[in-house]
């Protein structure tokens, strides 16, 4: 059977206003539509996944897993714009944990490799989700509000080779000066929000990790 390939995400969080669908509206943006999901992150014991930088995610049943863009790219630096590979094909995630983790695990399905590694839940909430896209510049726009009382917005470009990258920087760069994002200092995400408060301890393992 045919595999996706895997595909590279540069986005960019926001904090917002009230108003910022109206200004979304202007700049000529389409509302997609609104969804409500939950998300749930696992990872081993000792955190090997996290402190790597990988992020292994159900979404209501699909699987995914974000690891760096390279090996010396890291949820680290300063830039506002983070860059990822994400996998969506489960063949693939298996094989990245075990290469990760140092294993060859014998499961063929994701709920057999939790099984079987002992990977457990560390992180579950809810977001409600606006999604806006901008076709000229070939944007997405998220809106989200978890269920912990946070709301952060993400530009994303979804590209398909390195090549791609520096262009996707620059629309995005250039989208969110018109939206009114001038900051240069790196928004923190749900995840992040969500350690800090109710994972002290491992946020503070991946602040030590330069993770975060």
């Amino acid at each position: 059977m045919a595999t996706s390939p895997a595909v590279l995400e540069v986005e960019r969080k926001f904090t917002y206003k009230s108003d910022v669908e109206d200004v979304l509206q202007a700049l000529g943006a389409t509302l997609q539509g609104q969804l409500l999901f939950r998300d749930t992150y696992y990872d081993t014991v000792d955190l090997r996944l996290t402190l790597c930088d990988h992020w292994l995610r159900n979404r209501q049943g699909s699987w995914e897993l974000k690891l760096p863009f390279s090996p010396h790219e890291s949820g680290r630096s300063s830039n506002p714009v983070t860059q990822y590979q994400e996998l969506t094909q489960e063949k693939e995630i298996i094989a990245a944990v075990g290469e990760l983790l140092g294993c060859m695990p014998l499961s063929e399905g994701m709920e057999a490799l939790v099984a079987e590694l002992g990977l457990q839940a560390f992180a579950s909430y809810v977001t409600d989700r606006r999604s806006y896209v901008m076709p000229r510049e070939g944007l997405h726009v998220d809106l989200d509000e978890a269920d912990f009382g946070f709301a952060v917005g993400e530009v994303e470009k979804v590209v398909a080779t390195a090549e791609e990258v520096p262009e996707a920087l620059e629309r995005i760069n250039h989208f969110c000066v018109q939206l009114g994002v001038t900051g240069v200092k790196k928004v923190p995400g749900k995840m992040t929000t969500y350690l800090l408060q109710y994972r002290p301890e491992h946020y503070q393992k991946l602040k030590e990790a330069h993770v975060l």
